[in-house]
């Protein structure tokens, strides 16, 4: 069987994949079954959804969402913001010392976010 490339675009592009696991695999069907259908729960791409995981770890989602918002303000949301900005201003946002380096470490590493998908 060919392999097929594809992302996903909306509910319609969830549903059938759930209608192909189902055919190809009772338990899923069975879950299926159970749980109705699948919800499409789609994020953002590149640096942004990259720092914005480092953030959101082992923190509420409200905390990160704080720490987003208040980096934004400071205009530091960014590969050359998070790159350029100091500890104190990186703290001021509510970054711990290790959400600092982990940031800094994606912003130095200027990945080709095109090259992943």
């Amino acid at each position: 069987m060919a392999h097929v490339e594809r992302i996903i675009e909306g509910l319609d592009c969830v549903a059938e994949g759930a209608v192909w696991l189902s055919a190809h695999d009772p338990r899923f069907h069975a879950a299926l079954e159970r749980v109705g259908p699948l919800p499409l729960r789609r994020y953002g791409e590149g640096f942004p959804a990259l720092l914005d995981a480092i953030l959101g770890q082992q923190v509420s989602t409200r905390s990160a969402a704080a720490v987003r918002a208040r980096m934004e303000a400071a205009a530091i949301f960014s590969e050359d913001g998070v790159a350029g900005a100091s500890d104190e201003a990186l703290r001021a946002c509510g970054l711990s010392r290790q959400k600092m380096r982990y940031a800094r470490a994606l912003a130095e590493a200027r990945l080709d976010y095109d090259a992943l998908r």
